[in-house]
């Protein structure tokens, strides 16, 4: 599962070279008419958040109502009432929720790291993963709907956890490698392929962090918990 994480802060050139790595060659464009992207370390359910899509003119740096509604809703996005800011990468090609996006509609979201918890209710411990890479940003695997007038929507897949992390979440987001960005964006491999192993044998950090507050903010909610004694 993915509820809540980091974006971090990119600028446009930088999130540009980012790209670079995952889809060459990419040169994406900043797509005009949509609201400003959320940037920052507590990325929550239907904030708007940076993501990468792929259109018939090229690639477009964009952002997206992260709580995925599907384009043959009828009503204000706030009357979807599924959960659906998560997607099950082994069935999103089979829901009618997601199918249209998972076959024509793909895109990248930035993250510097996610959050997850264990623990009680009222007692709960968060921690911050994120994987192992060179780079200061890695891409989740997401899906997008064009609800028009400049309004997209879009979720984060999710894959069974590796055995790392099977003790904090049965369920991670969806990471993908340099190399499976462009085929994953582009469809150029095959679903079964994507499916299987996508997003799979990453070495993780994982740590506990402090509590995060609703309206906290800040590089230092990735900072290690700090020991009371």
């Amino acid at each position: 599962m993915c509820g809540k994480f980091a974006a971090g802060h990119l600028t446009q050139r930088q999130m540009a070279e980012i790209i670079e790595g995952y889809v060459y060659p990419s040169k994406p464009r900043p797509d005009k008419g949509v609201e400003t992207a959320q940037w920052g370390y507590n990325i929550k359910p239907t904030n708007q958040v940076p993501c990468l899509t792929a259109e018939p003119d090229g690639l477009h740096m964009t952002s997206a109502r992260w709580w995925f509604v599907p384009q043959w809703h009828k009503g204000d996005v706030k009357d979807w009432k599924a959960t659906t800011f998560n997607a099950k990468i082994e069935t999103a090609f089979e829901k009618p929720t997601f199918r249209n996006a998972w076959a024509k509609q793909r895109c990248l979201i930035p993250a510097v790291a996610y959050y997850e918890w264990t623990g009680p209710k009222g007692a709960k411990q968060p921690w911050a993963i994120k994987p192992q890479i060179n780079s200061s940003h890695f891409f989740f695997a997401g899906l997008y709907s064009d609800l028009g007038e400049g309004l997209k929507t879009c979720t984060i897949l999710t894959r069974a956890a590796e055995d790392q992390l099977i003790d904090i979440h049965p369920r991670t987001p969806v990471i993908l490698r340099e190399s499976q960005g462009a085929d994953f964006l582009h469809r150029t491999v095959d679903d079964d392929e994507v499916i299987e192993s996508y997003g799979t044998g990453w070495n993780f950090d994982a740590y506990k962090v402090d509590k995060i507050g609703v309206h906290d903010d800040g590089p230092e909610l990735l900072d290690p918990q700090r020991s009371l004694f």
